[in-house]
């Protein structure tokens, strides 16, 4: 676990998505976005049996990983919900710390992510509602 989090710190990334030894995808942007952008760009089949590293997992980035059905997970930070997600998938996580909830970043609520999938079970279900809102966001940023 710790050589992964360790590729992710020495290059400055948020997300790292291995498969066969290889770096299928990597990203230094924080929030959904960039596992959306892998599953967009890469397709489920390509992502799918592949390892994620990623500096925090909630259940909103747990639903994603489920929909591709990535093998395992590392993380530094993971919410229990997250574990809840990854459990009933079968994925293997390792975590260097539980939180009950992810926070936005302000800290003073939860994340806008987790919130939009808060009712949520379904991988398929999670995906569309996620990129939904990463659209909706960016939407709202311009304006």
């Amino acid at each position: 676990m710790h050589d992964f989090l360790e590729k992710l710190d020495d290059e400055g990334l948020s997300l790292l998505i291995i498969k066969d030894g290889k770096t299928l995808f990597s990203s230094n942007r924080d929030g959904m976005a960039p596992l959306l952008e892998a599953i967009d760009n890469l397709g489920l089949s390509k992502l799918s049996d592949s390892i994620v590293v990623d500096k925090m997992v909630g259940k909103a980035a747990a639903l994603l990983v489920c929909f591709f059905k990535a093998k395992e997970v590392h993380t530094r930070i993971m919410s229990l919900r997250a574990k809840e997600v990854l459990d009933k998938f079968a994925i293997k996580y390792c975590s260097e710390k539980a939180v009950p909830e992810i926070l936005n970043k302000s800290g003073t609520d939860i994340c806008p992510f987790e919130r939009a999938v808060l009712d949520l079970d379904d991988p398929e279900e999670g995906y569309k509602r996620l990129a939904s809102e990463v659209k909706r966001l960016a939407a709202s940023r311009k304006n």
